[in-house]
């Protein structure tokens, strides 16, 4: 009996333990799986905090990308380290603490400068093995601060850095840089000796010839489509002639004809990367930049404006004011002094009030016969427009450049903007234009004035290159470009009096003599069957490279000189009349085109150049202390 009791009393007692154990276990167990979800909680509540934080940098970062892509640079100051973005300790202007609310976080971020960026950043050459390898660029050098703190908290979850490049590469440094489709199919054999880069998709054809002697880039446009290239045309099937493109090891490999869909990455590997397809959209100035009030309008030395009253009828010449509207009168009494070099030889009857004619003047002569419209024309008369400049430097009066002088050297040279502010301005077919001659040298015959550093003519309406213009002849160059909405050639022979006149006539009443232009070219190109991304549509030719700047005479059998770049940002606004070969329109030159190799350095660029900016990221740091 008593053993029996002894052995009832050790199982109670073992099952008494083993209940004590059982309910520590489950009480480790809840204890553990706790801990274990207050930690899972704490990472992810931690990894979501770096998220955000991270959001933070990408923001700051392309903020300071956007600032440089609207020609401007960021300007301010930045918080002290001590205590940032606390109290007063908040910085000012592009470098300040600014939050952002990112996953239900406060996100705090500041930006500081590199003092190394010193007025100018730094000139560099990009390396090799990166795209865009030997381009010149601009590099400045920042740092941004980012930190996540939880809503209803005080400390961050998360703290990171990160030191970043925001480089600036001009796009005249590539032979054709297109913001859309590009289309290559010359008539003749061509050779295109720089780069090329698109921002949709590239067509390669010739007819019978294309060589490309510099690298190939072909990125997706805004949006994530296209980024393709194909070797035909893109109006039809057709593929045609022989393609070469530089390998990079001294051999020109052949892009033949095949499929009719994008060239595949396996074929273009033979290039050795000088051919590159996919690519990230790189972001360029839309073409409203050009708009009166914008960017280029703002910082330009000079504003012509031709107004046109309800009626369609110029009324007179002004120089606006830039602040406030209206005209400054002060000035455009002086620009009306300025007379022109020479009136025997004006292809319209001037319109001036003084009867030896005036460096700026206006016309509604020209028939054009692509727009099938006569074209009211701001006409500028540049040697003697820049005589005026060095003879009454007042008119840099109202210019936010602060230049004394034509040979200033801020935007890099001159910068003089052009405009016809009509019933008409902002719409299709406006029939608006500023033509530009006596420009064969850039430079002002006045005893004693100094030369340029550099030229950029700008318009938001169509361009006419009257004659040569800045031709060729050694220490005589001048970087030079024009910004427009199209760019016209007339040929030397227009140069005679009373020649616009003929434009209403057959093309036998029209015949080219040979001229040379070297500048730069940006605008607005047409589309293939009027749209983009889409290949083997049909419809009208763009006309392609071969056709971006339009003719207007018969050209058979006379060569067109030409040195600079090509680019264009999309279609044009303005001057929308379709690319139309022959007839009463115009036939091709003999093109001696080429890119223009001292675009290459830096310091030989037009002032103003377009440029695209990219980010490089230099160093990224997580949980650091300041």
């Amino acid at each position: 009996m008593r053993s029996y009791r002894a052995r009832q009393g050790f199982v109670l007692v073992t099952v008494l333990s083993m209940v004590v154990v059982l309910g520590l276990l489950v009480a480790a167990y809840f204890f553990t799986t706790r801990i274990e979800m207050t930690t899972s909680q704490a990472n992810a509540d931690s990894t979501t905090g770096f998220y955000a934080a991270e959001a933070g940098l990408n923001l700051r970062g392309e903020q300071v990308r956007q600032i440089f892509q609207d020609y401007n640079r960021p300007s301010g100051t930045s918080p002290s380290a001590t205590a940032p973005c606390t109290g007063s300790n908040l910085g000012s202007g592009d470098f300040a603490c600014t939050d952002y609310t990112v996953s239900g976080r406060t996100v705090r971020t500041y930006v500081v400068e590199d003092p190394g960026n010193g007025t100018g950043g730094s000139s560099l050459t990009i390396p090799p093995n990166e795209q865009y390898a030997g381009l010149n660029a601009l590099e400045y050098t920042y740092t941004v601060f980012s930190e996540a703190i939880p809503a209803g908290g005080t400390r961050p979850e998360a703290i990171v850095k990160l030191v970043f490049k925001s480089r600036l590469v001009p796009l005249f440094q590539f032979t054709a840089f297109y913001n859309k489709d590009l289309e290559i199919l010359p008539g003749a054999p061509m050779t295109l000796n720089g780069p090329v880069h698109v921002n949709g998709d590239l067509y390669l054809n010739s007819d019978p010839s294309l060589q490309i002697d510099g690298d190939v880039t072909v990125s997706k446009r805004d949006g994530g489509t296209g980024g393709d290239l194909y070797r035909r045309r893109k109006d039809s099937t057709a593929c045609n002639g022989t393609v070469t493109i530089n390998d990079g090891a001294g051999g020109y490999p052949e892009l033949y004809c095949g499929s009719l869909g994008p060239v595949a990455a396996a074929t273009l590997a033979k290039y050795n990367g000088h051919v590159q397809t996919g690519l990230d959209t790189l972001t360029v100035p839309s073409p409203d930049q050009l708009d009166p009030g914008n960017s280029y309008w703002q910082n330009a030395d000079l504003v012509v404006e031709l107004q046109v009253d309800g009626s369609g009828h110029p009324t007179g010449i002004i120089v606006p004011n830039r602040t406030g509207g209206g005209e400054n009168t002060a000035l455009t009494n002086v620009l009306k002094t300025c007379p022109a070099r020479s009136t025997s030889n004006l292809a319209y009857t001037q319109n001036s009030s003084s009867p030896a004619g005036t460096a700026v003047d206006w016309s509604n002569s020209f028939y054009d016969n692509r727009e099938q419209k006569t074209m009211t024309l701001l006409e500028v008369d540049m040697g003697a427009l820049l005589d005026c400049l060095h003879n009454h430097p007042t008119l840099f009066g109202d210019s936010a450049s602060g230049k004394t002088d034509i040979n200033g050297t801020s935007l890099g040279g001159l910068v003089l903007y052009f405009t016809v502010a009509g019933p008409a301005s902002g719409q299709a077919g406006s029939g608006y234009g500023v033509r530009v001659r006596d420009g064969a040298t850039l430079a002002s015959t006045v005893a004693g004035a100094p030369q340029i550093k550099g030229l950029t003519v700008v318009t938001d309406q169509a361009a006419y290159i009257q004659g040569d213009y800045n031709k060729d002849a050694g220490s005589a160059w001048r970087p030079a470009s024009f910004l427009s909405d199209t760019i016209d050639i007339l040929s030397n022979r227009w140069n005679t009096s009373g020649w616009d006149a003929r434009s209403t006539l057959g093309l036998s009443s029209r015949s080219a003599s040979p001229t040379e232009v070297n500048a730069a070219f940006l605008s607005g190109t047409d589309s293939t069957g009027g749209v983009e991304g889409v290949s083997g549509q049909g419809g009208t030719y763009s006309g392609g490279l071969e056709n971006y700047p339009r003719f207007h005479e018969n050209w058979t059998g006379t060569k067109m000189t030409y040195r600079g770049s090509f680019v264009s940002l999309g279609n044009a606004r303005h001057a929308d009349g379709p690319w139309h070969y022959g007839g009463s329109v115009y036939t091709a030159p003999q093109r001696d085109w080429s890119f223009d190799t001292r675009f290459s350095d830096a310091a030989n660029l037009p002032p103003l150049a377009p440029r695209f900016v990219y980010l490089k990221q230099q160093r990224f740091a997580r949980a650091f202390h300041r």
